[in-house]
């Protein structure tokens, strides 16, 4: 299994961390861990996710990037090459 970590900011809404949770599972994604924070910007939250999976992270950043909560979806690629070392 591939393991990777995806930094997001997404809008403080009530559902989107459900919406999240989601999309990540229909994309056949196991969450491995995640930590949020308030953001420095208002009514932001700073999203650290990692999970797990055969498919492409890729595809799971497109998907996510769709959201419409969300603002922001970057791959940390130092956690995947620490992870596939």
């Amino acid at each position: 299994m591939n393991q990777h970590t995806l930094r997001i900011t997404a809008h403080n809404q009530p559902t989107v961390l459900e919406r999240l949770l989601q999309v990540t599972r229909y994309r056949g994604f196991a969450v491995t861990g995640m930590t949020m924070f308030p953001s420095n910007e208002s009514n932001l939250l700073d999203i650290e996710l990692s999970v797990s999976s055969e498919h492409s992270i890729e595809h799971l950043n497109h998907q996510l990037s769709k959201l419409f909560d969300i603002n922001d979806v970057v791959i940390d690629d130092k956690s995947s090459q620490q992870y596939s070392a």
